[in-house]
């Protein structure tokens, strides 16, 4: 992407057809993580990011001093929201913020709850059990996954795993179930689904959907090809909700071809 200013960002995103299907996975991997899967409709987006003295560094590896979530991602966003009035027009649902939590867990929550209550307008949170809508839902990964918390004013729901299936945790605490595909499923493509491995598929994701949750798998084939596109095929097929890439451009091109029926 070349340079562009606010504006022209926002204009990009403002002619961008929203995928609700589309999970942006690896931020570290493009110039510009955030316009980048703006730009391309996503609308879920997967960060890395370290609670380090006080403040939310982003980075894979390490914590990037220099590199922090408010100024990378919060920021724009609430401008965004400011100027539009949300992210995508005709979109009614929240933009989905993934936090892969790689530092702490005990002192990474308080940390990022803290960040996020100063974007009150934008943040969805419940307050004394009521649901505050925003533009932006924020869920923790990575080492809070699986974590409940409770307290007065809550800024963040909790990712948990697809396989933990008969969990008995509200949807309002976990929105969202994700899962390495690689370590329950044999197929990646090629030849037909072996009919066990698709039996359990739709067994996970009528678990999770019975509970109001979305289901997410990460680590599924990603390279160009004909395998690549049964897998994505197969798992919206059986109602998985987000599909996870770190190739933006080829998961919009494959979703806005499936929906046009080409």
């Amino acid at each position: 992407m070349t340079s562009l200013d606010g504006a022209a960002r926002s204009r990009q995103v403002a002619a961008t057809t929203p995928l609700p299907h589309a999970h942006a996975h690896a931020d570290s991997r493009h110039r510009h993580p955030l316009w980048d899967a703006l730009a391309a409709g996503f609308t879920s987006i997967e960060v890395d990011v370290w609670a380090v003295r006080g403040k939310v560094l982003v980075g894979h590896s390490v914590p990037m001093p220099w590199r922090q979530l408010h100024r990378l991602y919060l920021d724009p966003l609430a401008s965004l929201i400011a100027e539009r009035g949300c992210v995508y027009e005709g979109f009614d649902q929240p933009l989905q913020l993934v936090l892969d939590v790689k530092s702490d867990a005990d002192r990474s929550r308080p940390v990022i709850e803290e960040l996020l209550a100063s974007y009150e307008g934008m943040v969805s949170h419940w307050r004394d059990g009521h649901f505050m809508p925003g533009g932006v839902a924020v869920v923790l990964s990575g080492n809070l996954s699986g974590t409940v918390y409770a307290a007065p004013t809550r800024w963040t729901a909790t990712d948990g795993r697809v396989r933990a299936t008969g969990l008995d945790i509200p949807a309002d605490v976990m929105p969202l179930r994700s899962d390495c595909w690689t370590e329950l499923f044999s197929w990646r493509g090629k030849h037909p689904m072996p009919r066990r491995e698709r039996e359990l598929l739709d067994a996970f994701v009528a678990d999770a959907h019975a509970r109001g949750q979305r289901v997410r798998f990460w680590d599924t084939p990603d390279r160009p090809g004909r395998a690549r596109s049964a897998v994505w095929s197969t798992l919206l097929d059986a109602g998985v909700d987000l599909i996870d890439t770190d190739d933006l451009s080829g998961l919009r091109d494959f979703l806005l071809a499936r929906r046009s029926g080409t």
